[in-house]
């Protein structure tokens, strides 16, 4: 949520779980909050997806970015699912996003909305072994990169972030863009979710799917290498990120006009 609204988001809303509600709150400022309904044990309830598609509608929200820190159990199954075949705005799903959304693969094809995924190759094996009903590991994905992501941006009409060295962008339409930026030190828990919080903000903004996807991660990279000149990589952590967007963004407008 920060990243999202540190990468040009006028009003960032964060849905959580009622029962976390107070504990968030006190950990945010800028951002709001949106509280969804769970079981009492801080996992968001199937039922919150009503909540959420109506807040959509309610507050004329432009993006959903939804996964990081969900967890997987038969409630997050469903609520994936059922954003995903009933959101009218762009959905960017990531972590267990990803991996509850491996139990209903076919609801990506029901979509009506552009649907964003930012797997890892971790998730990217796990959610190609759902969908093509075969055991596929991480080392076949790391084999073969670029194929595997325009095959299955391709068969299941999404929009595909395969993370990792280098991050591949694949479309429905079978085009492939490698990822130029970034760094070993990026490799660290929350660097991914920054990157959602990103490409978020660039499809709220009105960017095409595809476009937000490549200036997402490109940005993401060019800030992680910023962090890496300053903090070192072995230093690098993912708000360390988020602190150098505004280099990173301040880099790009610089260029464009030169």
């Amino acid at each position: 949520a920060k990243s999202c609204i540190k990468s040009g988001s006028g009003l960032v809303t964060l849905g959580v779980p009622k029962s976390l509600i107070n504990i968030i709150q006190s950990r945010i400022t800028e951002e709001m909050t949106l509280g969804l309904k769970d079981k009492g044990e801080g996992i968001l309830s199937a039922e919150a997806v009503e909540e959420i598609l109506s807040f959509q509608v309610d507050k004329k929200i432009d993006a959903i970015a939804i996964g990081p820190g969900i967890g997987v159990t038969e409630e997050t199954i469903k609520l994936i699912s059922g954003i995903v075949r009933n959101s009218a705005v762009p959905v960017i799903i990531d972590a267990d996003g990803i991996n509850s959304l491996s139990f209903d693969c076919e609801a990506l094809l029901k979509a009506k909305a552009p649907i964003i995924l930012t797997p890892h190759p971790g998730e990217m094996a796990r959610l190609c072994s759902a969908a093509y009903k075969q055991s596929i590991k991480n080392s076949h994905i790391e084999k073969d990169r670029i194929g595997i992501s325009q095959r299955f941006a391709t068969e299941f009409n999404t929009y595909l972030v395969l993370k990792g060295v280098p991050t591949i962008v694949a479309s429905p339409e079978g085009e492939a863009f490698i990822n130029t930026t970034g760094n070993p030190g990026m490799a660290t828990g929350g660097s991914g979710d920054v990157l959602t919080g990103i490409i978020a903000s660039l499809s709220g903004q009105r960017m095409t799917p595809l476009n937000a996807s490549i200036c997402g991660v490109y940005l993401h990279g060019a800030a992680g290498d910023i962090a890496a000149t300053k903090k070192s990589q072995y230093c690098l952590l993912a708000s360390d990120i988020i602190d150098f967007l505004s280099e990173a963004f301040l880099s790009i407008i610089a260029s464009s006009k030169n």
